[in-house]
């Protein structure tokens, strides 16, 4: 069977990039408003309407947005119900909070969640017991000694090897469908570590529906939406709401095209909404579960949803049932709980203050720089500003520190790592694709950069560390030791790549415990040990057939054509899987890898290329040699340009140097 190669770009899958948009911590930046700080909190709808009036109308925010819709709430009052920018570019039609419809994408989570809070307080669903026993005749594969409860699946703590599924038909299927087409592995003890879970969520409304006996999306309609008096919202995009429905740009104003929802009303994300909706909802989860003479939930239950279950560190906030904690350097010294969403075009956040009976919900049409943050720490800054704190110094013997020192893979997007080392005076150097930072400990296992970024660490009952950093949606797993393999020793050349490649799990042994580096590799190979850094599981059915000993590898070969990472402009472009991948065909896989996942494309050390490449190629092969993705098979000649040696076969342990680097030296916008 043929695949197709890499030449003609194309327009990504939204569901791949939507998985990726949300995954960064971002870097700490000045308050965005320049109102004088309040001391006093949110007062009343005249002066938080000039707070966002003066936050949008700055020059940059203005140039920057779309439109936006903006609602504040406090007690049992809307503050602030307000729209900025357009719906429609194209018609100036400006945002109504009212009648504008968005997709609040993740947000969605925390309603699937309440209906699982409400078969709970009915004892329908016990939050604590084995999961296996709601899910009828589907099967979780166990492979811990550890049950599965729902409350792992509410604290996205299931400890599933895939979470996230992307690709496929651009047809909408049945939750139910898909549930069942994409059932994972659990591979770690549940409630051992946090990777953000988008299975999860849709599990739980295949539950609910169950359970309930009627359909997800008419559930919520019946017992969340219609008693809140939430009439704009729906799992379901009608004629009604797409009448309304905010067209979703990119970050240059272009429109996206309507895309579905995967699954079809999808519980983990396929809500659609408008600020006066979400109004209510707050409103109900700020007292106590009720909204006038509705309730929807017991004040217990909105309690346990609002508090925090699961975190890394007791002084770093983690999530509750539903509830996550971004964004924390701005939450000064306030309890904060919130969710937030993003879907190709939109970018949503919704944060209560319990305490405070403060609410805000934030939502944008387009994509580009995190407004939702700006506005965000600008509120915060300006209603609740935080007292600059002194953090103490904990000191901690090198032996101590060692224990942290290692490789850190993200447990989402595996090629995202973290570097560990221990310095001589007690600190420890943090280097990951935003750069290098020196943490100092202020409290055990809780350090702190330059910037305020915290990092903390925590070690399970197990022995395997864990680390959080820079990075929200999950933590990293130190990687195991080096694999020591018969035929490489620690004077080959490769060694470190190799060795590293093994740690990262991108490229496996034989059956003796040899790497067999001068070997070429196939294309099926490559792309199978690429795809496993993407943290996306494999197809489970493909129309592509190979040689017995390359079938392995065709899920992710699959999958991988669905993503857009292998594609053609014809048939005449087709290649086999089982076919030695040359470097060029190589160096493509990794720069639209790099594209997929927004890094930074910059090439500043301007080497030139001698030697052959594909014109189609030729961009991905500056990519790799101006950004040093290879190991000492070519160098610079005399005339300051390289011959990366294109059309040649890549083998092994070239393949180990371009996937090890391609991790340690990825760099984010």
């Amino acid at each position: 069977m043929h695949i197709r190669t890499i030449v003609c770009r194309k327009v990504l899958l939204p569901v791949f990039s939507s998985l990726l948009i949300a995954s960064f911590v971002p870097q700490p930046m000045a308050s965005a408003s320049a109102l004088k700080p309040q001391t006093t909190g949110v007062m009343g709808a005249k002066e938080a309407e000039a707070f966002a009036d003066q936050f949008f109308n700055q020059p940059q925010i203005r140039k920057q947005l779309a439109g936006a819709a903006v609602v504040l709430v406090k007690n049992d009052q809307v503050l602030l119900e307000k729209g900025y920018g357009y719906a429609d570019l194209s018609s100036k039609q400006p945002i109504d909070p009212e009648k504008t419809v968005f997709r609040v994408a993740s947000i969605s989570k925390l309603f699937t969640a309440t209906a699982v809070m409400q078969l709970a307080e009915q004892g329908t669903i016990d939050l604590h017991a084995d999961l296996q026993t709601y899910l009828g005749d589907l099967n979780i594969v166990n492979k811990t000694n550890k049950t599965l409860t729902m409350e792992h699946l509410l604290t996205h703590t299931s400890g599933f090897d895939y979470t996230d599924s992307a690709g496929g038909s651009a047809q909408e299927i049945p939750n139910k469908q898909f549930i069942k087409e994409n059932v994972p592995t659990i591979v770690r003890e549940p409630g051992e570590a946090y990777r953000y879970d988008n299975y999860a969520f849709n599990l739980q409304g295949y539950i609910v529906e169950r359970l309930a006996g009627v359909p997800f999306t008419q559930y919520v309609q019946e017992h969340i939406f219609k008693p809140l008096g939430m009439g704009s919202s729906s799992f379901k995009l009608t004629p009604g709401l797409r009448k309304n429905l905010a067209v979703p740009y990119t970050a240059q104003k272009d429109p996206i095209p309507e895309y579905p929802s995967r699954p079809a009303e999808s519980p983990d994300g396929g809500m659609f909404s408008t600020g006066r909706d979400m109004a209510q909802f707050m409103i109900a989860q700020l007292n106590g579960g009720q909204l006038a003479g509705a309730r929807i939930l017991s004040r217990d239950s909105v309690l346990d949803m609002q508090q925090i279950h699961h975190q890394i560190h007791p002084q770093v906030p983690g999530t509750g049932y539903g509830f996550e904690s971004f964004y924390q350097n701005s939450y000064n010294g306030q309890r904060v709980i919130g969710k937030g969403g993003d879907l190709p075009g939109y970018h949503s956040w919704m944060w209560l203050m319990p305490e405070q009976k403060v609410g805000g919900f934030v939502i944008f049409n387009s994509d580009g720089p995190d407004l939702r943050e700006e506005f965000f720490k600008a509120f915060m800054d300006h209603y609740y500003p935080g007292s600059p704190t002194t953090a103490s110094t904990t000191d901690t013997s090198q032996a101590e520190l060692g224990q942290l020192t290692g490789i850190y893979q993200d447990l989402r997007l595996p090629f995202w790592i973290l570097q560990v080392s221990a310095t001589d005076d007690g600190k420890l150097t943090i280097k990951d694709p935003y750069g290098s930072h020196i943490l100092r400990e202020i409290a055990p296992l809780l350090f702190e950069d330059e910037l305020g970024n915290k990092a903390a660490f925590k070690v399970n009952s197990n022995g395997t560390p864990y680390a959080f950093y820079n990075k929200m949606d999950s933590w990293a797993k130190k990687a195991p030791e080096p694999h020591g393999y018969t035929d490489v020793g620690n004077e080959h050349p490769y060694a470190s790549w190799i060795h590293e490649a093994g740690q990262l799990g991108v490229l496996a042994s034989d059956g003796e415990n040899a790497f067999h580096p001068d070997q070429e590799m196939t294309r099926a190979e490559f792309i199978s040990g690429l795809m496993h850094l993407t943290g996306v599981a494999p197809s489970q059915s493909t129309p592509l057939t190979s040689d017995p000993q390359e079938k392995k590898y065709l899920g992710y070969v699959q999958k991988a054509i669905e993503l857009g990472l292998v594609q053609g402009c014809g048939p005449e472009q087709s290649f086999a899987v089982t076919a030695d991948i040359t470097r060029q065909e190589a160096a493509v896989l990794m720069w639209r890898a790099a594209m997929i996942a927004g890094v930074n494309m910059t090439q500043s050390s301007g080497i030139k290329l001698a030697g052959d490449t594909a014109p189609w190629a030729v961009e991905a092969v500056k990519y790799i040699v101006n950004n040093g993705m290879y190991g000492p098979e070519i160098a610079l000649n005399s005339a300051g340009a390289l011959d990366y040696r294109s059309t040649e076969p890549l083998l092994r342990q070239e393949a180990a140097a371009l996937l090890s680097l391609f991790c340690n030296r990825l760099s984010v916008k």
